[in-house]
């Protein structure tokens, strides 16, 4: 019987970058929820949206790194509380287009001193420095798997057998 191969799960750099994000994400969700009753979904649309008003549902998703079918009940909720409204798309009537609402905007300043107030808490103790090499080593990784993607992705591969 061939040996199996394994992988160092506990020192495996993308399920310590997967697991970090998770913990960033979740002491955020953890202090918005509280704060404002905001779930992560909920904050991210705001932000995103403040950044640019007015997205598709499809960019919107893209860009808060969920699919669509996520997206929808999100924006579902916080239409009913008054946090974003849609509106048909004048270019495609297919689509909807999402924005802010005065009551969200008014979340705006606080979800971001609350992120920065966060940050000095999760970058305790790591010099500047530390940061800004890990910041440029992580883009550096995302943009060699984007150019891998971009260069494969429609390929067929063949199944394993």
């Amino acid at each position: 019987m061939p040996i199996m191969k394994k992988l160092d799960f506990e020192n495996s750099l993308g399920l310590i970058i997967k697991s970090t994000s998770k913990s960033l994400e979740k002491a955020l969700d953890v202090e918005l929820r509280g704060q404002y009753g905001l779930s992560s979904g909920q904050w991210k649309v705001i932000l995103v949206l403040s950044i640019q008003n007015g997205l598709s549902q499809k960019d919107l998703a893209e860009r808060i790194f969920v699919d669509s079918t996520t997206l929808v009940p999100i924006i579902d909720g916080m239409e009913k509380k008054g946090l974003v409204e849609r509106k048909t798309d004048s270019k495609d009537r297919r689509n909807n287009n999402v924005f802010l609402t005065a009551k969200s905007e008014s979340f705006v300043d606080p979800i971001i001193e609350i992120i920065l107030r966060m940050r000095k808490i999760f970058f305790k103790n790591i010099p500047e420095n530390d940061l800004e090499i890990t910041k440029n080593i992580l883009k550096k990784i995302s943009a060699n798997a984007d150019s891998y993607i971009a260069k494969n992705e429609g390929k067929i591969s063949q199944p394993l057998q």
